[in-house]
């Protein structure tokens, strides 16, 4: 306990001084978050969940119907990012993350997190993936300077801005987000994760196609800046 009032003052301190960026900040709580959770979770046995479609990467848009699941402020609370997930075998007949896996280290975060995916998707079951897309991103740089992406999110976003900047910096705010962001993809690296994680059925799709196939799943309509994928075969 004295060692953890300890490291919240000494973060206090270093951010009343200014030796901390925001961004810096902002990961440092995201981390303390990750660790609260995951001591949580400590020593909980694989079980059955109480929903058969799991939504990972909720943050606030919690569907009904399916586990919503997180690091906090979700149905159930847990640190994805540690390389294990609390459920037993083949239990989920849908998963669906949007906007979550560029979060992720690659290697260190990403590959295990997607075995344990694969682990707990059903036979027959199916995960479906969104991220920033970088062709996608790289086309409307080179065709549009960005406007066209900036339009759609202020379709999302009404109070969207960057400020007195160019429009250029939209690339810099779909790639790293403030520090959020730690991996980009296009299709061809998402499908070697994919790959390398057991998955042997992967297609490139839109959000139309995951809406029609899991009807009350909530439009995200940014299919302009998005990479969407389906893979199976468990």
């Amino acid at each position: 306990m004295n060692q953890t009032l300890y490291m919240l003052k000494a973060i206090w301190n270093w951010k009343t001084s200014g030796i901390l960026s925001k961004r810096t900040l902002k990961q440092v709580k995201f981390d303390w978050q990750r660790l609260k959770t995951r001591a949580k979770r400590h020593g909980t046995k694989p079980f059955i969940p109480s929903h058969d479609r799991l939504h990972l990467g909720s943050g606030r848009h919690l569907v009904n119907g399916w586990l919503n699941v997180d690091v906090c402020k979700s149905d159930y609370d847990i640190d994805f990012a540690c390389g294990w997930l609390p459920w037993q075998n083949h239990v989920f007949k849908a998963i669906v993350s949007q906007h979550t896996i560029e979060h992720l280290e690659l290697k260190t975060e990403l590959l295990p997190l997607l075995c344990e995916l694969r682990r707990v998707l059903k036979p027959e079951g199916e995960l479906w993936l969104s991220c920033p897309d970088i062709e996608k991103v790289c086309r409307s740089y080179m065709e549009h300077r960005m406007v066209d992406l900036i339009a759609e999110c202020r379709t999302r976003i009404p109070k969207f801005s960057l400020g007195k900047a160019p429009s250029s910096e939209m690339i810099n705010h779909l790639f790293h987000q403030n520090g959020e962001h730690k991996n980009l993809f296009d299709f061809e690296l998402l499908s070697w994760a994919l790959k390398q994680s057991g998955f042997t059925q992967i297609s490139r799709v839109t959000e139309t196609d995951l809406l029609e196939k899991l009807p009350g799943f909530p439009s995200r309509a940014d299919d302009l800046q998005s990479l969407y994928v389906v893979a199976g075969g468990v």
